[in-house]
């Protein structure tokens, strides 16, 4: 392949990268959970008939993360526990976790630093009339840099230039990925989002997180706040990439609504929560 060559998201997903599909399993979790009559016993049959799920859903459940104050022992407790929508998003991040083991540690470390970043600030700022919960929060931030996994994948020769960009021209991560390949992760993330059915807020924030204009107008609040989570893991020292160049515009943070008054706040709640992305860290492993 001619590493010159330029696509635009649709030439690059029919052309050279395939994306993964939804798993089995979260393919039936999502549907069950969908129909109105929806059983818990149902859902937690499904879950322990897949080993790996089941081990990591049981591992997230008894992590400080989730803080349920008793030991759970099998996924029947876990479901009755924690509801449908929560287990859902459990299911989701540890088939997640799987699919970010693929590429480097550190994108591992950086996406779960993300999502904690995230429930940080559903948790202390206009994030939370804008999303479900603080647990769904987290699993923006941790899919938020799953297209780099997949381009490295899908396109690893002419992807392993991107650093040299980045740093000859002083481009932020995604500017590079744009001069190398013409698409940068977040549009393949959020191509990913929608192939996986994930809810259009998810894929919107995802694609739009660092370019605002590849997202629905009001969807930009979500994508610019991840945009400043990203930043917070980066500025924290736990970047996806050595040497990162953050571009943040007035325009994102204007959307993302973090004022001087609360940002200390959200700063301070993040880096006390280190501990509980280390654990994250072991427990996907």
């Amino acid at each position: 392949m001619n590493s010159e060559k330029k696509y635009d998201i649709d030439a690059l997903l029919e052309e050279v990268v395939t994306l993964p599909s939804l798993p089995h399993t979260l393919a039936n979790i999502t549907e069950l959970i969908n129909k109105p009559d929806c059983s818990l016993v149902e859902v937690a049959k499904i879950i322990a008939v897949d080993p790996s799920l089941a081990i990591k859903t049981l591992r997230l459940v008894n992590s400080a993360y989730y803080g349920v104050g008793q030991e759970v022992t099998t996924i029947e407790h876990a479901v009755v526990l924690l509801g449908l929508k929560v287990i859902r998003n459990l299911a989701l991040t540890a088939t997640v976790f799987d699919t970010l083991k693929s590429g480097a540690e550190r994108y591992l470390r950086h996406s779960i630093a993300c999502g904690v970043a995230m429930r940080v600030l559903a948790e202390n700022g206009p994030l939370a009339s804008h999303v479900g919960s603080a647990d769904e929060a987290f699993v923006y931030g941790l899919l938020h840099d799953v297209g780099k996994v997949i381009l490295a994948e899908g396109l690893a020769e002419p992807y392993a230039r991107t650093p040299d960009i980045m740093r000859e021209r002083r481009l932020s991560w995604y500017q590079a990925e744009q001069e190398v390949i013409g698409v940068d992760h977040a549009q393949v993330g959020g191509a990913l989002a929608r192939n996986w059915k994930l809810s259009p807020l998810i894929a919107h924030g995802i694609a739009g997180h660092h370019d605002l204009r590849h997202c629905d107008p009001d969807m930009r609040k979500i994508a610019a706040t991840l945009c400043v989570a990203d930043y917070l893991c980066s500025a924290a020292g736990i970047a996806s990439h050595d040497h990162p160049v953050f571009h943040i515009s007035d325009e994102t943070w204007t959307f993302a609504a973090i004022d001087k008054e609360s940002l200390p706040a959200v700063i301070k709640t993040f880096f006390q929560s280190f501990p509980l992305i280390e654990e994250l860290v072991r427990v996907a492993a």
